[in-house]
């Protein structure tokens, strides 16, 4: 597997399917434990884009993965308005939330940039086993 991969995937209600598919490899790369919060979070910042930036089928996400150093850095860029940075707090009233919420729990780092583009980015330290055996 290539440690740094880019995807465009449609908008719309098949966009989770298409970014979890995307990363159908990291398996091979990743401790499996790893691999599983990285498509976990990566399906909430994809759903995130579609609900809150609506992104439609006709519209684009994109997806960058980068693998190949001591952490997993996941950026997830759409064309919506972004939103600024702060503790994210689901609300129970509404079960809403839960994705940013996710995010803050599992990833050592995130962030939201807005320039061209709204990006979401995080990262996930990697096992020092797993840095090892992806430079063999």
């Amino acid at each position: 597997m290539e440690p740094d991969l880019s995807f465009e995937l449609a908008g719309g209600p098949y966009a989770v399917t298409a970014a979890r598919l995307a990363l159908a490899d990291i398996d091979s790369a990743l401790d499996p434990s790893t691999a599983f919060d990285v498509r976990l979070l990566v399906s909430e910042l994809v759903t995130n884009s579609v609900q809150h930036a609506s992104v439609s089928a006709e519209e684009a996400i994109r997806l960058h993965v980068d693998i190949g150093g001591a952490c997993v850095r996941v950026e997830v860029m759409d064309n919506g308005p972004g939103f600024e940075q702060r503790d994210p707090v689901p609300d129970a009233a509404t079960d809403s939330g839960w994705g940013l919420f996710l995010v803050n729990q599992i990833a050592d780092r995130w962030g939201v940039a807005k320039e061209e583009d709204s990006c979401v980015w995080f990262e996930i330290d990697r096992k020092d086993e797993e840095v090892d055996e992806s430079a063999a």
